[in-house]
């Protein structure tokens, strides 16, 4: 079995928050990597494309959007897209004892993704002390392994999240509540509850990493790009990224 010191490819940018290696790391379409294993523990986010992992008790198909912890030592084999994927690598040196990197998993948390990007700002744009924060930000969104396990055990949450996934529709939280059975507050504070964000913020953070996939991943105008995701024209685009990243939407895209 292969080791790695670190993900390796085509490395667009590279730089640390603290001890913590950052990169963006760009892998081609329909690249495959055989079973190995890394000296250190990782934190990574897709930004865009897609991949399955497989480690010796199951594979995982993901795309945009996800975050994979792995632990040092983990053994995983990757199968990447039809198109090109870039992921936001982050590898955190031995001495660093972080909760929550303990165990290998891939997850959804909309406020890991948002803090991703707000990582990703402050490595290009801001100070050490902004990098650290968003750092802290981004390890503190990751939970504890049994997090996601609990939201599995409410169907009724997973049909609120995929309406709001829909970006073609948009449906007030008093009619979602009514499809779930829930009063509209409950649904509120259990969705916060299981997810870190509201209801809003898990819609305007949806509608950003789609925006960002295709904005990273093709050279589509930045007009339409606010089309297809349900943004009502370029500058409403502009104000979400700028909530939700801090970051102008033309900043993600590598020239």
């Amino acid at each position: 079995m292969r080791r790695y010191c670190s993900m390796s490819s085509g490395a667009w940018l590279e730089g640390a928050a603290g001890p913590v290696q950052v990169n963006v790391v760009r892998y081609p379409a329909n690249r495959r990597m055989d079973f190995h294993s890394h000296d250190a523990h990782g934190v990574s986010i897709v930004l865009d494309g897609a991949l399955v992992e497989e480690t010796k008790r199951q594979s995982v198909a993901v795309s945009a959007g996800w975050t994979v912890v792995k632990p040092a030592g983990t053994s995983h084999a990757n199968r990447f897209g039809p198109a090109p994927a870039t992921l936001l690598a982050l590898t955190f040196p031995d001495r660093i004892d972080v909760e929550g990197l303990g165990e290998w998993r891939w997850l959804t948390q909309p406020a890991t993704y948002r803090a991703g990007l707000r990582l990703l700002r402050s490595w290009r744009q801001g100070t050490p002390a902004d990098r650290e924060d968003a750092l802290t930000e981004l390890v503190a969104s990751l939970g504890s392994p049994g997090a996601a396990f609990a939201r599995r055990e409410l169907p009724w949450l997973r049909m609120v999240r995929s309406a709001l996934e829909d970006l073609g529709h948009c449906e007030s939280v008093g009619v979602l509540a009514a499809r779930a059975g829930v009063h509209p507050v409950y649904l509120a504070r259990r969705f916060r509850s299981a997810f870190g964000v509201s209801l809003r913020e898990f819609r305007r953070i949806t509608q950003v990493r789609r925006a960002t996939q295709l904005i990273v991943g093709t050279r589509r105008p930045l007009s339409e790009i606010a089309h297809r995701c349900g943004f009502a024209d370029h500058s409403h685009m502009c104000r979400a990224f700028r909530v939700v990243a801090g970051v102008a939407p033309s900043a993600l895209r590598v020239s």
